[in-house]
């Protein structure tokens, strides 16, 4: 059934490609969530009142359609309006991003609805799932966070339920290695209410800065997935830097080596959309 839609325009009343969002990052893709295509239909599992339902969003008549795999009351129904705003970043303006890459010979063509990175309905998973990327293959992430997935029952657990989990768990069943320790730490804090990362959401008017400090005293946190969670979360500042980007980096320009500051202040000139403007450069192959 249709829960909700959405018009497919941004805060600033600039456009938002769908196909752009879904395909902004690999995490998006990464358990509970999946991807079809063709017609275009990205489908992850939320934990709604007790449940586990399976939202799928897609594009009909030029909007933004959700639609769950079971009836639903008001109450879950706004839940998930709230979540699929989120995670489409619907209250966020490019608009200003846009004007400044117009003429832009690189990026120009990213005006057309990309630069929303999707997100998860929370914070705290967003963190996980970055530290689940951290020096390992990437089908060690996928199996990390499948391990979540299931734990939680088909959707992605809360921190209450991490921080009680075994640390036999997070070593033998989702065999995260040294990991472990850093996520059962960080859901502890946050399911005893000394740790608030939904308060690092642009909403709250904190400067990146504080952010950033934020994000790095976590344990199992470091520059990259740092930068990481903040272009998640619509701070664009801060480049990703990582052994991903570098080479794909140096492959595009054709530059033997690149030292991080120069790539730096080649994106410097972007100002405060320097992290966006540097990974659309990167995945404009993506599609």
């Amino acid at each position: 059934m249709i829960l909700c839609e959405f018009p497919l325009r941004g805060a600033g009343g600039e456009p938002i490609s769908f196909a752009r969002t879904v395909h902004s990052h690999g995490c998006a893709r990464l358990p509970p969530a999946s991807v079809e295509a063709e017609p275009l239909v990205y489908r992850r599992s939320l934990r709604l009142e007790g449940r586990v339902v399976e939202v799928a969003t897609s594009v009909a008549g030029g909007r933004l359609v959700a639609e769950a795999n079971r009836p639903l009351n008001a109450r879950s129904v706004e839940c998930v309006r709230a979540v699929i705003a989120r995670m489409f970043r619907l209250d966020e303006d490019l608009s200003a991003f846009y004007a400044r890459i117009a003429g832009d010979a690189r990026l120009e063509w990213a005006a057309q609805g990309a630069g929303r990175i999707l997100a998860s309905p929370t914070v705290f998973e967003d963190a996980v799932k970055t530290i689940c990327t951290t020096n390992c293959s990437w089908s060690a992430t996928i199996r990390m966070t499948q391990a979540c997935v299931d734990l939680g029952g088909g959707a992605f657990p809360e921190a209450v339920l991490l921080a009680k989990t075994p640390t036999a768990w997070y070593r033998d069943v989702a065999r995260m290695g040294y990991r472990g320790p850093y996520i059962r730490a960080i859901a502890d804090d946050v399911a005893g209410g000394r740790l608030d990362l939904e308060s690092l959401r642009p909403s709250a008017q904190r400067p990146d800065e504080e952010v950033e400090a934020a994000l790095l005293a976590l344990p199992g946190i470091g520059p990259y997935g740092a930068a990481h969670v903040m272009q998640i979360l619509g701070r664009h500042r801060r480049l990703v830097l990582d052994s991903w980007t570098r080479p794909k980096y140096r492959r595009l320009t054709g530059m033997k080596q690149a030292a991080d500051s120069t790539i730096r202040r080649a994106f410097a000139r972007y100002g405060e959309y320097a992290g966006l403007a540097f990974w659309l450069y990167l995945t404009r192959d993506w599609l």
